[in-house]
């Protein structure tokens, strides 16, 4: 009975499953590996059933020189195998793979050239009645399959005896390793076994099915064979052992970087003389313990590493030498460094921006000061400021206005000058309250026409965004946009998020101030015009109707005395309009000096309220800006006390410097009063003094009724300061 066909229909099937196997399991080590022998296999099996079905001297040629290769390829992937799974894939180079190539390549050789293949192979094709020839070629083949077969099984061997499960779990992959292996011993040998077929071709399958059997069992072949003595000798951290005479025994490659020396140079040597930068090693070595941190120079760039030193024992606890650790902690070291420069640079910056609000004279200018801040250390062409119109409050669909910019094309600012929060560009941000980023400019359709011609290459949108009670609410947005690759960083991105934070909060700190001032002075006038010039028209108004009044009755009535206090109640409430009307312009004392602005004090509300006024100042006063101020105002607190309660007709102001002091004079023709009856606080006296002593300067209040007051001033001079020069305004 034939029993070749049905054999080698079942070596084909086989040889399929083991290769969808394989396949299956192509995260193992080696997989690959078994991937090309299951299909070398089956192309080994369908090179015999061309042989079994046709008989053509040709295709018997070509089947044979098949089944040469076929079987080469088999024995090479089992052995790669073997390689790849046991941890040593640095065997395997191109060196050793043209190695494995030499054997099959010269077996083709010698077959297809007819004088050869008469010399190497007893047997012709032609004549032979088994497919595998004979001769002493093959007797070179069968020797170079059992190498391959012979040297993958003992590392196989090896790997299992090193696992801590009994070699006998795994008795079904190494009885398929060893087929081959013993089959091919008896080819060398001239030994025949009873086989219908290419006994060779049965061995090779029972290995392929020892190996998918550990695949499908997966506690057989696992996806990472660890083998201890691997595993430590490629560790990471680098471990040096000493004998109890601190003489170097064994080192790890690791350690050998490390230190610059190979493992056998380093053999035998003093440990103090190899690290001979390493400072007080000797003490060192004498503690049973010890841990420290070292910084070492290799390879032109500097390494850190945490070192440990411990003592070696034995079973009866004998100290039989040393093992120095080598921990390398350069990515961490190196990630703190970049962390504590990360924080670093934002305190700085942060402390830059609070710098600026607190020295910004305005929102515009604080605004423009925290964009230069920012464009260098987040490497920014491009930033722009957007704010909500806080005169919008409380509507749903609000205008955002761009309030500070830089980089920004002048075409681009027209265009942006002025946007709606529904704006895809601003509703990005303010609707989810996140930071956006836009790394392809030119195909996003959120962001504007006129931001996509500068050329950007990315653009990270932050909203900004303040606490308001228990939520937050936005004040706007801004951008940052580069010309240039990489991308905002993660890292980045975490860092302006914590500006952006900053700027809104100051933004918003501002617009409370502004609107708290607002409210202020809303009530100072209030104030005033209920207290000055309200008064006034009320007493206009008695008159007139109790004038009104006596006429309807007929009572005696001196109407030249009702039209003079009439007059008198009209003037003065036109001088507190003008009064008012001054107070309200905005002065730059700082700017125009000191002289320069009683001038215009004197123009405005005095010399138009029928009072004679006039201003003597020398021409050179030296004063710094704070002293000018106290003393404007106080001033202007005289000046106003003539004008609402004196009843005077002319005023003098005049300005005089001394060796040593600057001396400041107001002195009226009213009616004057005396300073012993006037309550505290009356007439605004303290807070004339309160700005004298904050200038350290002198205030003298001289009056008595029906002559007029003079009050006089005394500060300091400061020759320092650039003199105020004396303006008269025409």
């Amino acid at each position: 009975m034939n029993y070749e066909f049905p054999i080698l229909i079942l070596d084909l099937t086989l040889a399929i499953v083991f290769g969808l196997i394989a396949y299956g399991k192509s995260k193992v080590p080696g997989a690959i590996s078994l991937i090309i022998f299951s299909a070398s296999l089956g192309i080994w099996s369908c090179s015999y059933l061309a042989l079994h079905l046709f008989s053509n001297p040709f295709l018997d040629q070509i089947c044979t020189a098949v089944i040469y290769l076929s079987s080469a390829v088999v024995a090479s992937a089992q052995f790669i195998f073997s390689l790849l799974y046991t941890n040593r894939s640095t065997w395997i180079s191109r060196p050793v793979i043209a190695l494995l190539g030499v054997i099959p390549l010269l077996t083709q050789i010698f077959f297809w050239v007819k004088p050869w293949r008469l010399i190497f192979f007893t047997n012709s094709y032609e004549y032979a009645n088994h497919f595998i020839l004979t001769g002493s070629w093959d007797r070179i083949w069968s020797i170079y399959l059992y190498q391959l077969v012979g040297v993958g099984t003992l590392l196989l061997i090896d790997d299992f005896i090193r696992r801590p499960r009994p070699l006998a779990r795994y008795w079904v992959i190494l009885v398929g390793s060893f087929a081959p292996f013993l089959v091919l011993l008896t080819r060398i040998m001239d030994l025949t076994i009873p086989f219908p077929l290419d006994s060779t071709l049965a061995a090779f399958t029972l290995a392929g099915l020892g190996f998918s059997y550990g695949l499908v069992n997966r506690d057989l072949i696992t996806s990472l064979p660890l083998i201890p003595e691997v595993v430590v000798k490629q560790m990471d951290d680098g471990w040096v052992v000493l004998d109890t005479q601190n003489v170097i025994v064994d080192i790890n490659p690791a350690a050998e970087r490390i230190i610059g020396l190979s493992r056998e140079k380093a053999y035998g040597q003093p440990i103090t003389a190899i690290l001979t930068d390493f400072p007080n090693l000797r003490k060192s070595l004498d503690v049973q313990e010890l841990e420290l941190k070292r910084s070492i120079k290799s390879q032109e760039k500097w390494r850190y590493f945490n070192i440990r030193i411990s003592l070696l024992k034995d079973q009866r606890d004998l100290n039989f030498g040393r093992l120095i650790l080598w921990h390398d902690i350069t990515e961490r070291r190196l990630a703190e460094d970049a962390r504590q420069r990360a924080r670093d640079e934002m305190f700085v910056l942060l402390n830059a921006i609070s710098s600026a609000a607190s020295q910004a004279i305005n929102l515009d200018e604080f605004l423009s000061e925290s964009i230069y801040q920012i464009i260098i250390p987040f490497r920014s062409q491009m930033v722009g400021i957007f704010l909500l119109d806080e005169r919008q409050n409380g509507n749903d669909d609000q205008t955002l206005f761009l309030a500070s910019h830089f980089g920004i094309p002048e075409e681009a600012v027209t265009a942006l000058s002025h946007i709606d929060s529904s704006a895809p560009l601003a509703n990005l941000t303010l609707k989810n309250r996140q930071v956006v980023m836009i790394e392809d400019i030119k195909n996003d359709p959120r962001v504007p026409p006129s931001l996509q011609k500068p050329e950007l290459e990315c653009l990270l949108i932050l909203p900004l965004m303040v606490q308001a009670s228990e939520e937050t609410r936005p004040v706007g947005f801004m951008f940052l946009g580069r010309r240039e690759k990489p991308v905002f960083s993660q890292d980045e991105i975490v860092r302006v998020t914590t500006i952006s934070d900053q700027i809104a909060t100051l933004v918003d700190s501002d617009r409370r101030r502004k609107l708290a001032i607002t409210l202020s002075e809303r009530q100072r006038i209030l104030r005033d015009l209920h207290d000055s010039v309200s008064q006034k028209l009320y007493g206009l108004v008695t008159l007139t109707e109790a004038a009104q009044a006596a006429l309807e009755a007929e009572s005696p009535i001196n109407p030249s005395e009702i039209l003079s206090r009439i007059g008198e109640n009209a003037r003065q409430a036109v001088k507190e309009m003008r009064l008012f009307l001054f107070q309200m312009q905005p002065l730059d004392i700082e700017k125009e000096g000191l002289i320069s602005v009683l001038h215009h004090r004197l123009a405005a509300v005095e010399g138009r309220a029928d009072i004679r006024a006039r201003l003597l100042s020398d021409e050179n006063v030296f004063l710094t800006k704070d002293k000018e101020v106290a003393l404007y105002f106080i001033a202007q607190e005289a000046l106003n006390n003539v004008l609402r309660h004196a009843r005077a007709k002319s005023v003098l102001i005049t300005v005089k410097q001394g060796k040593r002091n600057v001396i400041l004079r107001i002195q009226d023709d009213g009616v004057g009063f005396d300073p012993k009856k006037v309550e505290r606080g009356g007439m605004g006296l303290s807070n004339m003094k309160e700005r004298a002593l904050q200038i350290n300067g002198k205030l003298n209040i001289l009056s008595k009724p029906g002559q007029g007051t003079k009050i006089v001033i005394t500060v300091g001079k400061d020759q320092t300061v650039k003199p105020i020069e004396r303006r008269r305004n025409p």
